[in-house]
């Protein structure tokens, strides 16, 4: 588990694990062997600090996807200063053999992304309605 000695609170997992954004959630998502897990988690978990920690649990393998803040202490000149920045950590602990594994973060509906080859760093740009 992530952070086995942290202190948590379960939750009734009655909706998927997503960051909040401006422009809507941003939500996660699993597939493994081309099955995709459901979208609600088998746990949900409160941990100090604001993060969040869901576990999905299938035949040979668990899945735990850790919400957590996270400060970036990117150059102030060029990025400006970032606040309620969010980090996405996957865990998977597999017992068999597994087909391939994905996974992947749906931006909010109206909301685009991407990578810029050119440059060291993911850029992505919000385009709203």
């Amino acid at each position: 588990m992530l952070l086995p000695t942290v202190s948590r609170t379960r939750l009734r997992p009655t909706n998927r694990p997503a960051i909040d954004t401006p422009f809507g959630p941003l939500t996660f998502t699993t597939t493994i062997g081309g099955i995709s897990l459901p979208l609600q988690p088998d746990e949900l978990f409160q941990l100090p600090g604001a993060r969040m920690l869901a576990r999905w649990v299938a035949p040979g393998v668990r899945v735990e996807l850790l919400l957590t803040p996270y400060d970036p202490k990117l150059d102030p000149e060029r990025w400006g200063p970032l606040t309620g920045c969010r980090a996405a950590v996957w865990r998977i602990d597999a017992q068999t053999l597994l087909g391939r594994v994905q996974f992947s973060a749906g931006l909010p509906k109206g909301a685009d992304g991407g990578y810029d080859g050119d440059k060291p760093w993911l850029r992505s740009r919000w385009k709203t309605r």
